[in-house]
């Protein structure tokens, strides 16, 4: 006697029978997108899992806040291609497919009997130039497809291990503080004329007067080129961002009243990709790349530059790990037990990359080059082009030694 077969499930049942997709079900739920995923004819969804959402850190905290939602709506749809892809019929090398979110996506399938699949932002997007050689998301690694071909009423999944950010999704600084949903420091900065790191964009002439940073940070309007003209990306930076409750242990009196001082403690937590000094003392290098949703490189004695550099020999932060898989930021030389010093690092995520549009930029030869020099490019000196922010548990106060101690 034969058995009736039962069509298959639809996307989110499939998904639900999986409890490492959890995520992406209460994520498509969040936006809104239940019926039309549902009920979208022909597609193939590329379902990151719950550990690949867990690595965007404040990035998803942010996008599952209500004035994220439309930009969680572009990235779940950015997963889901417009047609039906089995991995067997899938041809070896580059295929670019459109999205259901309106861009394109590259899956690379590797030749040979163990094959692998990923997938990756595509090298050109309008208005987000990034060369020709690196994608225009700034992610410094391609999601690996994991698992394969599960079936669905409306076409296919496929399980992949990072989540891939849209090129045009753009994530500010002040969007990364907003997910860890302290508000203190962005006040802050804002009062302290240094809006422009957190809205990502190049600060005027007056901004840089105001924040005494003539010789550090470069305005658009000046003729002279920006540094590092090698660069593929805009300057940008890592905030180091303490919670509100680390500023209650502050007396916040003195620095809403005295602008200067307010302006060089901000300066001590803001560090640059682009430092216009370089480190002084350690020349240790970064072993790897940052990991997964962290904005640069944490590694045992790993020293860089902030924003008050150039003004104080106590001016570099370094970390240190504590053997429980987190880390220490403290200022570099200061000693230790002198009022705020150091701070532990906690919830961490990363900025959008802001690239330049330049014809010399766009049309820069990569020949030759492996796709490991490639990746490279996206991070130097252990920090990511676009920057991000990490949260800290207590405010780092500018250190000068006493007269005894000189």
């Amino acid at each position: 006697m034969s058995n009736l077969i039962s069509p298959p499930d639809d996307i989110l049942q499939v998904a639900v029978s999986d409890l490492q997709l959890s995520t992406f079900v209460a994520a498509v739920y969040a936006a809104e997108l239940d019926h039309a995923f549902k009920k979208s004819p022909g597609v193939t969804y590329f379902v990151p899992r719950n550990r690949a959402f867990g690595s965007l850190g404040l990035v998803m905290n942010y996008l599952l806040l209500g004035e994220g939602k439309d930009e969680l709506r572009r990235l779940l749809k950015y997963h889901a291609v417009d047609e039906v892809i089995y991995t067997a019929d899938a041809e070896a090398g580059k295929q670019v497919y459109k999205t259901l979110e309106g861009g394109e996506i590259v899956l690379r399938k590797t030749k040979g009997r163990n094959s692998t699949l990923s997938l990756q932002s595509p090298t050109h997007w309008e208005n987000h130039d990034s060369g020709d050689a690196v994608p225009s998301n700034g992610e410094l690694r391609p999601a690996r497809v994991t698992h394969f071909d599960e079936l669905t009423s409306t076409g296919t999944v496929h399980t992949i291990d990072s989540v891939v950010m849209p090129a045009d999704i753009k994530i500010t600084i002040a969007k990364l503080i907003r997910g860890s949903k302290q508000t203190r420091m962005a006040e802050l900065m804002e009062r302290a004329g240094l809006s422009w790191v957190l809205e990502g964009r190049e600060p005027s002439r007056d901004e840089i007067h105001h924040a005494q940073l003539h010789g550090v940070v470069r305005s658009p309007d000046d003729a002279a080129p920006m540094p590092d003209l090698d660069s593929l990306a805009l300057p940008s930076y890592t905030v180091l961002c303490p919670t509100d409750k680390a500023f209650s242990r502050l007396n916040l009196t003195h620095y809403l009243h005295n602008e200067e001082d307010l302006i060089e403690l901000l300066k001590l937590h803001i560090i640059p990709t682009q430092p216009s000094t370089p480190k002084t003392g350690s020349t240790k290098e970064p072993a790897s790349p940052p990991s997964d949703g962290r904005p640069l490189a944490l590694e045992d004695d790993l020293i860089y530059s902030t924003l008050l550099s150039d003004k104080s020999k106590y001016g570099e932060v370094a970390f240190r790990a504590t053997g429980d898989n987190s880390f220490i930021v403290g200022i570099r030389n200061a000693r230790a037990g002198i009022g705020h010093a150091s701070a532990r690092i906690g919830a961490t995520g990363r900025a959008s990359v802001r690239w330049k549009r330049s014809a010399s930029t766009s049309s820069r030869s990569v020949a030759g080059r492996s796709t490991e020099d490639d990746s490279r490019q996206l991070w130097r000196g252990g920090m990511t082009l676009g920057g991000g922010v990490l949260m800290i548990d207590s405010v780092l106060v500018p250190y000068e030694p006493s007269w005894f101690s000189r």
